[in-house]
């Protein structure tokens, strides 16, 4: 593959060129209640052509293995673009050439987990989760993929994968009257097939979690000194930073690269936010991205001061900064826009016991079930809480959703916990219509003081 595509490349030597090429292997098993809702096996393969030329790009998408003729296809429909753009205004930074073939590692392949084996453990899962008397209903999820990636560029870099992808869902409902409450759980990864098994416990928590949240109390709505666990803290880094990092949306703003500033001071010293593309096994394990830009850790907060952003080569060429390797498509159906990868918050040198003794009253909320961001401000809701008085966790609370500005809220940010995690699922990210992007949240508890909280 690797001679074809280059040899294809070479042909058109005045033009900047892409080729994206997958071939995708995959099952997939889904439970709704009592019924098995969908089972199968699939295979399929896309492609992609991408050329620059005077600051604009022609995007051809493709499914069969024709290559040259969507090339020339690019190509042509270039030179009605090029007619309106203006010379110099948009560039490329340069990228270092690489050649590299890799394949993520795993203990158990799925692929020759036979289809049957799949269907038992998910229906094994459901039956558990079914079989508490308060649980109405069930979702159950299962899915591998084996993904085998072909990517090369006129300026002779090249990068081959294969990447084996494993993970469930497990979500359990219960009702009592109008009162419904949800337990969930999710892990995903490039992992093999013992990623999903043994998950018994996990059944039994998410019902317990749902039962347990019916009886909960409602909280009166306030500001509140808080305590995020690890889940929630990674959503927060995720949702409500991580997208204000992403450079495509910030070099066309100018009031957003004012508010984003590098070198900006967001929070105290020991607050560090990282996006880290090359952990092995995580979701947004990314070494390569999809411009063949080498995957990197970057500080987006360092010591509580803006560090850097994350970039396509077009955004690291208008803004004047560094590559990052943060350039990736949902398929190559889609053109490369700036994602996230793993982001998290680094963990600090608390546990849990001294944030709690150190917020005194308050909060302590646990898991995410939800939300949204819009640019600054953000929307989460907890998937439960707990009241704290004096240090102690007391009773359980529901429907508790935090809202606020993400700079005051990071300035808020008053102690960092020694225990950090990273979370990975079947779920994604969603950005410009590409949804369910592999990417992995996580974090530490931190302790946040003065958070708005309201019910649903």
């Amino acid at each position: 593959m690797k001679n074809y595509i280059q040899s294809l490349i070479n042909k058109y030597p005045e033009e900047y060129l892409e080729v994206h090429y997958e071939e995708k292997t995959y099952n997939y098993v889904s439970y709704s209640g009592k019924e098995l809702e969908s089972v199968g096996s699939a295979k399929s393969s896309a492609g992609n052509v991408r050329v620059f030329r005077k600051g604009e790009w022609s995007f051809v998408a493709f499914n069969d293995k024709d290559i040259e003729k969507h090339i020339q296809k690019a190509i042509e429909n270039l030179k009605y673009q090029s007619k309106v753009a203006k010379e110099g205004e948009k560039g490329l930074m340069k990228s270092d050439l690489v050649v590299s073939s890799y394949k993520s590692d795993f203990q158990i392949n799925p692929l020759e987990i036979p289809l049957s084996d799949k269907v038992d453990l998910m229906s094994r899962y459901n039956d558990i989760i079914l079989s508490h008397d308060q649980i109405q209903t069930s979702r159950s999820t299962y899915r591998d993929s084996l993904k085998k990636s072909y990517f090369a560029n006129s300026e002779g870099s090249y990068v081959d994968s294969e990447k084996v992808f494993t993970g469930l869902a497990l979500n359990a409902m219960a009702k009592d009257g109008m009162n419904v409450q949800r337990g969930f759980y999710t892990d995903a990864g490039y992992h093999g097939f013992e990623v999903v098994e043994g998950k018994e416990k996990e059944c039994e928590e998410i019902c317990k979690n749902a039962c347990d949240l019916l009886k909960a109390d409602s909280f009166e709505k306030g500001t509140y000194k808080v305590l995020l666990d690890p889940r929630i803290s990674g959503v927060f880094a995720h949702e409500a930073f991580g997208h204000l990092s992403e450079s495509d949306f910030l070099y066309e703003n100018p009031a957003m690269q004012e508010m984003m500033a590098l070198g900006r001071e967001f929070g105290f010293d020991k607050l560090n936010i990282i996006d880290d593309a090359t952990m092995p096994g995580l979701a947004g394990y990314v070494p390569y991205d999809d411009e063949g830009v080498q995957g990197k850790r970057k500080y987006l907060i360092k010591e509580g001061k803006l560090n850097s952003r994350l970039n396509s080569r077009e955004t690291a060429f208008q803004l004047g900064e560094e590559l990052s390797g943060n350039a990736r498509s949902l398929t190559p159906l889609y053109p490369p826009i700036v994602r996230m990868t793993n982001t998290f918050i680094d963990q600090g040198d608390m546990n849990r016991e001294e944030l709690l003794s150190m917020m005194g009253d308050g909060v302590y909320c646990v898991d995410y079930t939800g939300g949204m961001t819009n640019l600054e401000m953000f929307t989460f809701t907890a998937g439960r809480a707990y009241e704290v008085k004096n240090g102690k966790i007391g009773r359980l609370l529901r429907d508790v959703v935090l809202t606020g500005n993400v700079f005051q809220t990071l300035k808020n940010i008053k102690g960092i916990g020694n225990d950090l995690e990273h979370f990975g699922g079947l779920g994604g990210c969603g950005k410009g219509g590409q949804n369910g992007l592999p990417v992995t949240v996580g974090g530490p508890h931190i302790y946040v003081e003065d958070v708005v909280i309201s019910g649903k």
